[in-house]
């Protein structure tokens, strides 16, 4: 269960075990306090579950407010437009990013979210099991189609306004360094799927369905399948441990009838990896070393059942429910360029 410490009580987490957990996941962050980690620390382990972090990375107000500069852009394509009917366009001298996303891809920022790993682990009391570092990848709409989980670009054709990195392996190399802060305990980094062939065009979907989330940007099929590829093979490379992947389908907007029901995408996010890793050069990744995390807020207690039970027949080797927001969600603001 992914929940926030407050919510993590002795009374829920009897109830957590009663339904079959085995693990709480508090949400690390500025908004509370060593005592309030120290009084869900004690929860979970009298409990005997055993006890994670969640740390967000990628998406980060405070971090985004002091730099702007640090935020992932909005690529060179203007579909974002659609989603947003009311935002200005860049002009000369401007670029376009993608509010609160702070990437590691920066150089800078990579810099600033490790030392924020230092800040906040001194909350914490020292018996958790590991921590899971979220949203590693490049902001939504990297190339500026508007997707949601479109991250696999950084400055598409667009001037940069801190120092990217230019290789692909900021994920691997934030993981390592993160290892290196906490020695034996567990770092799960969390990753996203990309766009993929049903949210092309309708122009190039020959008749098929689509979600229309890739606006006119067909890379879908092109750049999109082989950076990812090149992207988590850097992470899994050196990283031999757990992965966690976002399957939440509503956060994601992924609720479709072409899907089956509700929860029917949680299962495609398996079949996108098992599909483009290996089409693109990669090797498959064993169902046993994924973590599936799933929604368990802003839905019914069906639906959260339906979302666990989808997760499960995957094979995967752990599910989290979320019960704190996840938040997958970007605005456009405007930045100048500095010469």
């Amino acid at each position: 269960m992914l929940a926030e410490p407050a919510a993590v009580t002795k009374k829920a987490v009897v109830a957590w075990k009663t339904d079959g957990l085995t693990g709480v996941v508090a949400v690390l962050d500025e908004r509370f306090s060593a005592k309030t980690y120290q009084s869900s620390a004690k929860a979970a382990r009298g409990s005997g579950l055993d006890l994670y972090y969640w740390i967000e990375v990628g998406r980060d107000p405070n971090l985004a407010e002091e730099h702007p500069e640090w935020m992932a852009s909005l690529g060179m394509h203007t579909d974002w437009l659609k989603r947003f009917p009311h935002a200005k366009t860049p002009g000369a001298g401007e670029v376009a990013k993608a509010f609160p996303w702070v990437s590691i891809n920066y150089r800078e920022a990579f810099n600033a979210h490790l030392a924020r790993i230092d800040r906040l682990l001194r909350r914490v009391p020292p018996g958790y099991r590991g921590i899971l570092v979220n949203d590693l990848q490049g902001g939504p709409a990297s190339c500026g189609c508007g997707n949601l989980q479109c991250r696999w670009a950084t400055d598409y054709h667009v001037p940069a306004t801190a120092m990217k990195f230019e290789a692909d392996d900021a994920a691997a190399r934030f993981v390592a360094a993160v290892q290196a802060k906490v020695g034996s305990k567990e770092v799960i980094p969390v990753w996203a799927t990309e766009c993929d062939k049903e949210d092309l065009p309708k122009e190039k979907r020959a008749g098929e369905w689509t979600t229309g989330y890739s606006g006119t940007v067909g890379c879908a099929v092109g750049s999109c399948p082989k950076v990812f590829t090149q992207q988590f093979t850097a992470l899994t490379r050196t990283h031999r441990g757990n992965v966690g992947i976002l399957a939440l389908h509503r956060e994601l907007g992924r609720v479709f009838p072409k899907y089956g029901a509700a929860t029917g995408w949680i299962g495609h996010t398996l079949e996108y990896l098992d599909r483009t890793l290996p089409d693109n050069g990669g090797q498959a990744m064993p169902h046993e070393r994924l973590w599936l995390v799933v929604q368990g807020y802003d839905v019914s207690h069906e639906e959260e059942k339906a979302a666990r039970q989808s997760a499960a027949r995957t094979g995967v080797g752990a599910v989290i429910v979320a019960r704190a927001r996840i938040d997958q969600s970007f605005e456009p603001r405007i930045v100048p360029v500095k010469k």
